[in-house]
């Protein structure tokens, strides 16, 4: 492993992104259904609030219920109707698909004017769900063996609306379907569109590009919440808060929110991570300047904790592919990692959408093949605590075959041309030898700082 000063090619997106078509939307819809007949169920209930938007954001393409709850059905025939509160009426509006839409005032703020009630059964019953209707609930998640004793009958959506279903069919008429979107294999939203695949490219230029400003900020005596304002808004919802942490206490708490009295100190542990939907970024280290910093406690951090963790960094994009083992992945990096000095407790990656974590193929006791269309994070999270506190450096990637990679050349030639720059930045000059089917989207892919206070440094492999 080496630590070189390095230079490269800075890259500028507009937020220009693909336009999310009603015809997009109805493919969505269309993968659904033909899940729903393989598994005899007439109708699909998906749920949906501000925390576990995903699912419904993706079938209506673009509504996320910001402070009520929402119900989507969907029929065998592919009919939609939309549930939702006073406030959702209007803002479901927002997508480009035209739905049935029934107001139910219980979703509605608490407290707030609730005209025209009426109880949830009389509406799943307009929604054409009677007596023998054999129903799927698309919840929070699916949940495995040994997780609970009956994992296709357990929900995690409100009670009185499970118990308003039974109003109208029988228990044995329900299961959680929830898999259907979100396996990490066999989910409609686990493998991405070229379509999809130039938004998340797009967004992850731009998101990356906030990290590198972020960095380049970083001084002595400034707050967290000076090196957030670096973060150049440009009205992409995050989808989970922005961190910016320093000191030990703050970046082990791992989700802190920016803080206007916690001041940057020489030598101090600093962690950032930022995501927005589709893309993901994170890094952790210290703020030194070079490797006459690091002393006392910290004197070999460089040979006992900062190289091997570039090793597995390295590793592991060089192990991901399409076609690729997850347990090898998986294996692969605690082989380098395992020891519990490193304080690797959390899978090393997983799967992101339009959450930051919808799933991960990467555990011991999971074997998948990786498949064409899946965005992931590389994501080895190395907290061991005092004295060397932790290293995360964090990105999103594609993984696409051959024919997927030809419909992004031929539809996105300005992303595809982005991407080479990236891949070839990851081969040249960080020395990581990527599988064609790997796609970095992010400009600062695998970039590990040791010295934040100048990240002109960067580890490259041999």
């Amino acid at each position: 492993m080496n630590i070189k000063q390095i230079s490269f090619e800075k890259l500028e997106t507009p937020l220009d992104l693909p336009i999310l078509t009603e015809s997009e939307i109805r493919q969505r819809h269309a993968l659904l259904t033909d899940r729903m007949k393989k598994r005899g169920l007439s109708h699909v209930v998906v749920y949906g609030d501000r925390e576990h938007f995903a699912n419904m954001s993706y079938l209506t393409g673009g509504y996320d219920p910001r402070f009520e709850e929402a119900l989507l059905i969907l029929d065998d025939d592919g009919k939609v109707n939309l549930i939702v509160g006073n406030e959702g009426y209007d803002y479901s509006n927002i997508s480009p698909f035209t739905m049935e839409k029934k107001l139910f005032p219980t979703f509605s703020l608490q407290g707030m004017i609730r005209n025209n009630m009426r109880y949830i059964k009389e509406i799943f019953e307009e929604c054409g769900i009677g007596k023998s209707a054999k129903i799927g609930i698309v919840g929070l998640k699916y949940y495995e063996d040994g997780e609970v004793e009956t994992p296709d009958q357990t929900y995690d959506i409100p009670h009185y609306l499970i118990e308003g279903l039974f109003h109208v069919v029988t228990a044995d008429s329900l299961s959680n379907v929830t898999e259907i979107m979100n396996h990490p294999i066999e989910g409609i939203r686990c493998t991405l569109s070229a379509a999809e695949i130039a938004r998340v490219e797009i967004m992850g230029t731009y998101l990356s590009n906030q990290m590198k400003a972020i960095i380049e900020s970083l001084e002595v005596g400034m707050s967290e919440a000076d090196a957030i304002s670096h973060f150049d808004y440009r009205g992409v919802p995050f989808n989970v808060h922005p961190v910016v942490n320093f000191g030990t206490r703050r970046v082990l708490l791992g989700l802190a929110s920016p803080s206007f009295g916690v001041r940057l100190e020489a030598g101090d542990p600093v962690s950032i991570g930022l995501s927005v939907e589709g893309t993901s970024i994170a890094r952790t280290g210290l703020a030194v300047n070079s490797g006459e910093d690091f002393k006392g406690a910290r004197i070999n951090i460089i040979n006992e904790f900062y190289n091997p963790y570039f090793k597995a960094t390295k590793t592991w994009y060089e192990t991901v592919k399409v076609g690729a083992s997850s347990r090898s992945v998986f294996d692969n990096v605690m082989s380098i990692l395992g020891d519990k000095k490193f304080g690797v407790s959390l899978n090393p990656g997983h799967q992101i959408h339009m959450e930051e974590w919808i799933n991960s193929p990467f555990r011991p006791d999971r074997d998948h093949r990786l498949v064409s269309g899946m965005a992931l994070q590389c994501d080895i999270i190395a907290f061991p605590g005092e004295p060397y506190v932790g290293a995360h450096v964090e990105d999103t990637m594609i993984i696409a075959d051959e024919a997927l990679r030809n419909e992004i050349i031929e539809k996105y030639p300005q992303v595809w041309k982005r991407i080479t720059i990236k891949k070839d930045m990851m081969r040249k000059t960080l020395g990581i030898n990527i599988d064609d089917s790997l796609l970095p989207v992010s400009t600062i892919q695998a970039h590990f700082h040791p010295f934040l206070l100048d990240p002109s440094y960067t580890y490259c492999g041999e």
